[in-house]
C-alpha cells in the first residue's frame, strides 16, 4: 500500500474530477487524458486507501462512503496547489480573463478562430472578444488589447513585432469575364465595373500609397466590408481587389494583371507597451507571434 506521503498527486487529482463529473469519461474529457488512464488511476488510488472507492453499477461509478468521506480533504488540496501555482506566478495554472483583439473583418471571421482554438483549449480561462477595426487608434484609447494590423504603427505607446506579409491582387469571377472580358492593363480598368471601399479613410489612404487611381473607375458596388466586398466579386458584379490566396481557382475567381500589380502588404502584430505585462495578454501575444508567421509565410 501507497503511504500518503507518498501518494501521486495526479491520483487525487483524477478522483476529484471523477467524483465532480461523475464518470470516467467526463473526468477524462476535463484532465485532457484518455479514459483507460483515468480508470487506471482511480485503481491505482483505491490500492493506495486498501478499499473501493466506487461501486460499479449499471448507471455508472456510485462514490463509497470512503470516498465520499475522502473528498473534501482531496478537494481542499486541489485548491491548495492551485493557490500555490498563483503565488508562483502562475506556472500550474493557466491563465483566466478576456483578451480584446482587433484585426481586419475578413481575417478575424474567416483565419483567427481556428488560429486561436489550439490555444484556448489549452487555456480554457481564456475569453476572447474580437473588433473588427481597421483603426490602430483603438489600441491607444484601451478598445483593444493587441491588434494584427497591415501597416506598422508610429505611435511612441505601441510595440509591433512584423509577422509576414499578404499580397495583393485584382480579382474576378470567371463569369463576369467571360461577360465583360479580360482587361490587359491597369488603364484598361477604368472601362470595367468594379467593386470598392465606400467611406472608410483606412482604405482610401492605402489606395494612395498603392498608387491605384481609383477616382477613375466606374465603381459599381461600394462596401466598408472585406467580407461584402468578397462576396460581390464571387457572385460576379465586378473586379476588385482581394488579399491573394491559393483557393481563388475554387472559388471561380481568376488572378488579374500580377505583373502590373502585386503589392506586398507587412502584416505586423501590436499592443500597448503596458498591455503586454499581464499574463493573459502575454500568453495570446506570443501565441499568435508563433502562429502568425505560418500563416502569412514570414517576413
Amino acid at each position: 500500500m501507497t503511504t500518503p506521503g507518498h501518494l501521486d498527486w495526479s491520483l487525487l487529482q483524477a478522483f476529484v474530477a471523477v467524483m465532480r463529473d461523475g464518470s470516467l469519461s467526463a473526468a477524462a474529457l476535463k484532465l485532457r487524458l484518455t479514459q483507460p488512464t483515468v480508470g487506471r488511476q482511480i485503481r491505482a488510488l483505491e490500492e493506495a486507501v486498501g478499499e473501493a472507492l466506487f461501486d460499479r453499477t449499471p448507471q455508472g461509478l456510485r462514490p463509497t462512503d470512503r470516498a465520499t468521506a475522502l473528498f473534501d480533504h482531496a478537494a481542499a488540496l486541489e485548491q491548495a496547489a492551485q493557490a500555490l501555482g498563483t503565488a508562483m506566478g502562475g506556472k500550474l495554472d493557466s491563465p483566466t480573463g478576456t483578451v480584446r483583439i482587433t484585426t481586419s473583418e475578413s481575417f478575424g471571421v474567416e483565419r483567427l478562430p481556428g488560429l486561436l482554438q489550439p490555444f484556448m483549449e489549452a487555456n480554457p480561462g481564456i475569453t476572447i472578444e474580437m473588433l473588427a477595426s481597421t483603426q490602430v487608434e483603438n489600441l491607444l484609447r484601451r478598445d483593444a488589447d493587441i491588434a494584427i494590423r497591415f501597416a506598422r504603427p508610429e505611435q511612441p505607446d505601441l510595440v509591433a513585432r512584423q509577422v509576414g506579409t499578404m499580397e495583393l491582387g485584382f480579382f474576378a469571377a470567371e463569369s463576369y469575364l467571360t461577360r465583360y472580358g479580360v482587361p490587359e492593363t491597369l488603364a484598361e480598368l477604368r472601362n470595367h465595373r468594379m467593386v470598392g471601399f465606400d467611406r472608410d479613410p483606412f482604405a482610401r489612404r492605402a489606395a494612395e500609397r498603392l498608387a491605384l487611381p481609383v477616382e477613375t473607375w466606374r465603381a459599381v458596388y461600394r462596401s466598408d466590408s472585406m467580407i461584402g466586398q468578397h462576396t460581390a466579386v464571387r457572385a460576379g458584379l465586378g473586379i476588385g481587389v482581394m488579399h491573394a490566396h491559393r483557393d481563388a481557382p475554387a472559388q471561380g475567381l481568376r488572378r488579374l494583371l500580377t505583373a502590373e500589380f502585386a503589392p506586398k502588404q507587412p502584416i505586423w502584430l501590436v499592443a500597448h507597451a503596458d498591455v503586454r505585462q499581464g499574463r493573459r495578454f502575454r500568453a495570446v501575444f506570443d501565441h499568435l507571434a508563433a502562429v502568425l508567421p505560418a500563416e502569412f509565410g514570414g517576413r
